[in-house]
């Protein structure tokens, strides 16, 4: 895990070193709408600061809350055909993380760093569409709160952009391919439609839906329901994306599990440090098309 970090911190720093300066013009609501899009080409560094409760059948479930951060940079590399291949990891701590001592018959409170969650995305354009295929999947963090277990399944997505905004789909499933933990075989869907407010304002709903295979029927289920604002603006001559979500598990476990979730994101858009230019495409059109999602 410690090297883990160490990587974190480097690519951090390299990231930071290396914001681009932008203006905010009379693009903004296409920007804002890109920037809602898994799909689009656009490099970012999301710093997440998310507020949880919880509630359940266990004693003091209602009592219990948590705090995570989270830094997710995403890293977007234009290929020569004018596709891009996405790769986001993130890197979480968590405070007072809730945990039932079956022993004491009590809860404990734990703050550790979570385990390690990625995805690598392939990405391509047809008209107002976007579609992806890839792989998600996590790294355990050895510590008292990972999952001990090594994660790997498919994804796929499908992202429409419209004059009003931009909806779409993005569906995962992680299995369990190594490691000491339990069985593992979790569906998740997350669906999101956002409608443009004017001005770099989008407002909508995001949430991810998972049912998990190895659990019984009645407590397969987690549904949440959501609502975000998100705001794109310049900030210090860059441009950063700012969202609000409010989010409600409407179907959870019963005996436990989150029930709100109360999110801010900051992510300031940025070049990709690692792809300092794209591969040249043959004809000029198509270079000019992979060079605008990248140029200051």
């Amino acid at each position: 895990m410690r090297y883990l970090l160490k990587i974190a911190l480097t690519c951090s720093i390299a990231l930071v070193g290396t914001l681009a300066r932008a203006q905010v013009g009379p693009n903004i609501e296409e920007l804002a709408k890109e920037l809602a899009n898994p799909g689009a080409a656009n490099a970012t560094l999301n710093f997440k600061l998310e507020y949880r409760t919880f509630d359940g059948n266990l004693s003091g479930a209602d009592d219990q809350s948590s705090t995570t951060l989270t830094f997710q940079p995403v890293l977007p590399f234009v290929l020569s055909n004018g596709n891009t291949l996405i790769f986001r990891p993130a890197f979480s701590y968590v405070w007072g993380q809730p945990r039932y001592d079956n022993g004491r018959g009590r809860f404990e409170n734990i703050s550790r760093f979570g385990d390690m969650p990625f995805d690598l995305l392939y990405s391509w354009g047809a008209g107002n569409w976007t579609f992806g295929a890839g792989a998600v999947g996590s790294f355990p963090s050895g510590n008292s709160l990972s999952s001990e277990n090594w994660l790997l399944g498919p994804s796929a997505l499908a992202v429409r952009t419209t004059d009003w905004g931009v909806w779409g789909v993005f569906p995962f499933h992680n299995e369990k391919v190594g490691g000491s933990g339990p069985a593992t075989s979790i569906t998740s869907l997350q669906y999101f439609l956002f409608y443009g407010l004017g001005n770099g304002w989008l407002i909508g709903t995001g949430p991810t839906m998972s049912y998990d295979w190895n659990a019984p029927s009645d407590e397969a289920w987690t549904v949440p329901v959501q609502v975000a604002v998100s705001k794109t603006t310049s900030i210090a001559n860059r441009i950063v994306k700012l969202n609000f979500s409010v989010e409600k598990n409407v179907v959870k476990a019963d005996a436990f599990a989150e029930d709100w979730t109360y999110s801010f994101t900051i992510s300031p858009v940025m070049k990709n440090p690692f792809q300092k230019a794209p591969p040249s495409p043959k004809d000029a059109i198509t270079r000019a098309a992979v060079l605008a999602p990248i140029k200051n």
